[in-house]
């Protein structure tokens, strides 16, 4: 008998504090980086705070396909944005505080945060440079379910990373940019392995108009998980992007990738002793490689169609790495509607369907529909009431076995932003 699995003996918690501690001594150097930019310059800074109210039914909380936990959640979600902006630079930072309190499952109230910043420099007229950070603590459930459609087990996660990029222009038509960095994921209450990544990506593009442009993207990403599997993913392809509007774009592109998995695969051995005539089960383990490749491609569109109708939408193949330690095919598919019915009132729609494919012994392949409507009314100009739905649909192939999932959420929430509360000018 034998079977895939990680290796034993996994230290989540101790993982990630010799990681926080390891980054710890470079945060002081990270602050001077950012800052240094704006020496010489005069910043305008402002800071925009906000907050959501929501109330919500959720008749599957867990989206299991048996033994279904619903609850009344409220939600409160403060936020806040601080920019700073000189003739060279501009620095952002947001940050959200996001805490859920369960009516009558009190041991699931959770407290997430999500914080990004981004620093965008001009070193000179052709070069710029682009810092990202984010650090991210979440539940896996609700983020895997809206990043690829693979519901999980709801548990605790700490993201973290860095990204850095560069783009020259070689002249009026032809650039390239070269970026890359590391991110990590922490799972201190298991069961999933934590994950480091690298990716490293190249984007030579050339402009045929103001409006045109074609690049060619190329990438390269590794994930190590602990104790677990390593997964080495290249990737390449042809884009095309158009410029609509200000605001509006067209991106088609196509390409090829090529997956390398290193996996530990367990089986059992079973010796009989004839002195205590017992049959004794030993593990043992052996480290496996596998190789697949296929087609890649992706579509965007971000369009105003009429004074009242617009769409925001998306479509794609790629390689992804999910939660499971394990290289997966994800095909998606993602479009939001909105209609204006009046001055201060809009209707819309988000729809998606998510396709993974995985291959092995015990892959686990999804189907995944989720359709949402909700309205939004404008109350002043920056106090707005929305009420919603949604529905949520999974498959999900475990061999010759297959287990349907659905879920329906309906809420009310209310949102407020500060215009401006803070601001040097």
């Amino acid at each position: 008998m034998s079977f895939l699995s990680p290796e034993p003996g996994h230290r989540a918690g101790a993982n990630m504090t010799a990681r926080h501690g390891c980054l710890l001594p470079i945060f002081p150097f990270l602050m001077i980086c950012l800052f240094l930019p704006f020496a010489g310059q005069a910043a305008d800074w402002s800071v925009n705070p906000g907050i959501e109210a929501r109330t919500e039914y959720n008749d599957n909380i867990l989206f299991s396909h048996r033994n279904k936990l619903d609850d009344f959640i409220a939600r409160i979600k403060p936020r806040v944005r601080i920019s700073g902006k000189a003739e060279r630079t501009l620095l952002s930072v947001d940050s959200v505080v996001a805490t859920e309190k369960y009516f009558d499952n009190g041991r699931l109230d959770t407290l997430n945060t999500y914080n990004h910043l981004t620093l965008r420099h001009n070193w000179t007229p052709k070069f710029l440079a682009i810092f990202k950070a984010s650090f991210i603590k979440d539940k896996t459930l609700e983020e895997e379910l809206e990043a690829s459609g693979r519901p999980g087990v709801r548990r605790t996660r700490y993201r973290y990373g860095l990204e850095v990029s560069g783009r020259y222009s070689l002249n009026d038509t032809l650039s390239i940019t070269l970026g890359g960095g590391p991110q990590f994921s922490d799972y201190p209450e298991g069961p999933y392995r934590d994950l480091r990544s690298w990716k490293v990506y190249l984007d030579p593009a050339i402009a045929l108009d103001p409006v045109n442009t074609v690049g060619l993207f190329i990438s390269y990403e590794y994930a190590d998980y602990k104790d677990s599997s390593l997964v080495k993913n290249i990737s390449s392809s042809v884009y095309y992007r158009r410029e609509l509007s200000d605001t509006a774009y067209f991106v088609l592109g196509a390409g090829y990738r090529y997956t390398w998995t290193r996996y530990r695969f367990w089986y059992w051995n079973y010796y009989f002793n004839p002195e205590t005539a017992r049959i004794i089960a030993i593990p043992s383990g052996e480290r496996r490689t596998s190789g697949d490749g296929g087609f890649i491609f992706n579509f965007e569109l971000d369009n105003a169609w009429t004074d009242r109708f617009s769409t925001v939408a998306a479509a794609g193949r790629e390689h992804y790495n999910s939660v499971e330690s394990r290289s997966v095919d994800l095909t998606y598919a993602r479009v939001t509607f909105k209609y204006r019915l009046a001055e201060t009132v809009s209707t819309n729609l988000r729809f998606s369907y998510d396709i993974t494919d995985e291959s092995g012994p015990w892959s686990s392949d999804h189907n995944n529909i989720r359709f949402e409507p909700f309205m939004r009314w404008r109350i002043t100009p920056n106090l707005f009431l929305e009420l919603g739905g949604s529905y949520r649909f999974d498959r999900e192939d475990i061999r010759s076995n297959s287990f349907d999932m659905q879920r329906f959420r309906g809420w009310l929430s209310v949102s407020y932003s500060y215009p401006r509360l803070i601001s040097n000018h």
